[in-house]
């Protein structure tokens, strides 16, 4: 039997982070877990709006946020980044890409206007698909005015304090910093080495100020050292 769409449900969230003038981003509760994700908001350079991950959001932030830009694009990390992909990208109206690794899983619960691949360009943003990482998840390097750079991350990199996160999740791994944890390694890593090499290419990028994972903390200093120091545990 089909699975009902969960309808558009706004859970608690965090005020807008505002961090550059091309990417917003915002921090909330994940529904029923004791966890938190995050969704990154690129403005295009034709002024239209990419999305990173799915958060329903309040009536007054969710205002500000189509006056900023016109919704356009909802990047899906991986299947199991979905519970409010559907009813997000039919409120705002959105085009749906995810990864071909896990294209039929996704289209069984959303309509696709097609994989990573086929997503419009823009020059001031890099879908790039995580080396040796069976579900096909993508990072976003997002290139900011005066040549800064910021990380997007959906799970390979989490950055969780230990009093944000509930006892379970906690002993599961995944608090302690800037970190590839143990249940990602278990379930979707494939080619540590391919991995590795990858962040740590990132890692040496021009003026990168940030990293943005979905679950945890911004990191907004020391960014090239702590992915270095992540990919330095594969």
């Amino acid at each position: 039997m089909a699975r009902t769409p969960r309808p558009w449900t706004v859970t608690r969230h965090d005020p807008i982070e505002k961090l550059e003038d091309n990417l917003w981003a915002v921090n909330g509760d994940v529904p029923g877990a004791p966890f938190h994700r995050r969704m990154s908001i690129v403005r295009r350079s034709d002024g239209t709006l990419l999305f990173f991950n799915a958060v329903p959001l309040e009536d007054a932030a969710l205002a500000e946020v189509v006056a900023w830009g016109k919704p356009a694009i909802l990047v899906l990390p991986h299947d199991q980044h979905m519970i409010d992909a559907r009813a997000f990208a039919d409120k705002l109206q959105l085009k749906v890409y995810g990864p071909k690794a896990c294209e039929a899983k996704i289209r069984a619960r959303v309509e696709m206007d097609g994989t990573l691949d086929m997503l419009p360009a823009d020059p001031s943003i890099q879908v790039e698909t995580l080396h040796g990482v069976k579900s096909g998840e993508p990072a976003l390097i997002v290139h900011h005015a005066g040549g800064r750079v910021s990380l997007l991350f959906s799970d390979v990199i989490m950055n969780n304090a230990k009093a944000s996160i509930g006892f379970l999740p906690r002993m599961m791994g995944f608090a302690g910093g800037v970190k590839i944890v143990p249940l990602f390694r278990m379930m979707y890593l494939k080619d540590k080495p391919a991995l590795k090499s990858q962040l740590e290419q990132w890692a040496g990028l021009n003026s990168l100020v940030r990293l943005v994972p979905c679950h945890g903390d911004l990191v907004p200093a020391g960014a090239p050292e702590a992915l270095r120091a992540a990919a330095a545990t594969l």
